[in-house]
């Protein structure tokens, strides 16, 4: 059987290290938001926004870590059956990896594990993630217009999504 590739090899970089977050990783989660969402678009989170998330008890957070850097990192609340993905986020200088796809895959895996029917997300419509979601079988189900605000009050459309997951 053919292994799969790893693109953090192609950089001479080790696998970067998947593990469940808590609020102790927020400065960390912080700085790689605030480095991998542009102001444009007004998708970031503020510090008080991520801590109020992260406080709920249905919040997950995985980070992605090399040699005990954070590089990325998913937020993900539960709710019955759904889980909806919230934040997904790659450092800058840490984007074409494989981080991204590795933090999905591990968040899909952990909502299988509990019993989790349906995935939802919303992203900016023109966000190039898009086709990592379709690789895990997200589709379209809606678009919300006007969604975003921009610093300088520009709206741009959000779409949403979802994955069925066979448990």
């Amino acid at each position: 059987m053919a292994s799969r590739h790893r693109p953090w090899d192609d950089h001479g970089l080790g696998s970067p290290e998947i593990r469940p977050g808590d609020l102790c990783d927020l400065n960390a989660v912080m700085q790689v938001m605030d480095r991998a969402f542009p102001k444009t678009y007004g998708e970031g989170w503020n510090n008080h926004q991520c801590r109020s998330m992260l406080s709920m008890p249905s919040a997950k957070l995985l980070i992605a870590a090399r040699q005990g850097t954070v590089c990325g990192f998913v937020i993900s609340r539960q709710a019955a059956d759904e889980e909806e993905l919230l934040m997904i986020a790659v450092a800058p200088e840490c984007q074409g990896q494989g981080i991204g796809y590795m933090l999905l895959d591990h968040m899909l895996q952990a909502a299988r594990a509990h019993q989790v029917a349906a995935v939802f997300l919303e992203m900016r419509a023109d966000n190039p993630a898009e086709k990592l979601y379709t690789k895990f079988g997200f589709c379209r189900i809606g678009l919300r217009k006007a969604y975003y605000t921009g610093p300088n009050m520009e709206k741009f459309d959000a779409v949403t999504y979802k994955a069925t997951l066979t448990l």
